[in-house]
């Protein structure tokens, strides 16, 4: 039993891997389910056991990707011995998660229309709403933000901001250096929160 859980885990993280190399050199249109199972060395009926549609296989890379953030923030936060050290090193390990994605970034983030869009995000970033709204209100409690911010509001807005400007690193301008992204993202943040 065990065994037959890990080929599976197995089979769907070659998949996963494969189809990140064939939708970055090709796109989501032009990239073949054909494809990305050979390269993944499984049959094309596997594909379909854990992705029903290409666009799944896409929200799928970005729940992995959005796991791998919230875990990576965690960590830095737990890790940070400051308000703003934790405003900064969360927003360094979601930038190194995204860079980590910088292959698939603009097919991850393009290619659902807006409600399912919202629909997955809604899903996807509850634990990152969550994790810092908490954070925000120790600040508060701390007496290290401003008593005027929203919690739960600002958490999506920080959200959407990271995300906004990942993009904005990654995919349209990956010219400018991500640490001028994470210095001016992070000092937004802790302006737009009123540290003191």
């Amino acid at each position: 039993m065990v065994t037959e859980i890990s080929n599976r885990l197995d089979r769907r993280a070659a998949i996963l891997q494969a189809a990140r190399e064939v939708l970055a050199e090709k796109g989501l249109d032009a990239a073949r389910v054909s494809e990305i199972v050979a390269r993944a060395g499984v049959a094309q009926g596997t594909f379909y056991l854990y992705f029903p549609s290409k666009p799944a296989l896409v929200m799928a890379l970005g729940e992995e990707m959005n796991t791998e953030m919230l875990a990576a923030v965690q960590q830095a936060v737990s890790q940070a011995d400051s308000f703003t050290g934790a405003i900064n090193e969360g927003v360094a390990a979601t930038f190194e998660v995204m860079g980590r994605y910088r292959d698939v970034l603009n097919v991850i983030h393009s290619r659902l229309n807006l409600a399912e869009m919202r629909a997955l995000c809604e899903e996807m970033y509850q634990p990152f709403y969550g994790f810092i709204s908490g954070l925000i209100r120790q600040a508060q409690s701390a007496g290290m933000a401003s008593a005027d911010v929203n919690p739960e509001l600002s958490a999506r807005l920080i959200v959407g901001l990271c995300q906004y400007a990942g993009d904005e690193c990654f995919v349209t301008h990956a010219q400018t250096p991500s640490e001028a992204y994470i210095a001016e993202v992070a000092r937004f943040i802790r302006s737009a929160l009123g540290l003191h």
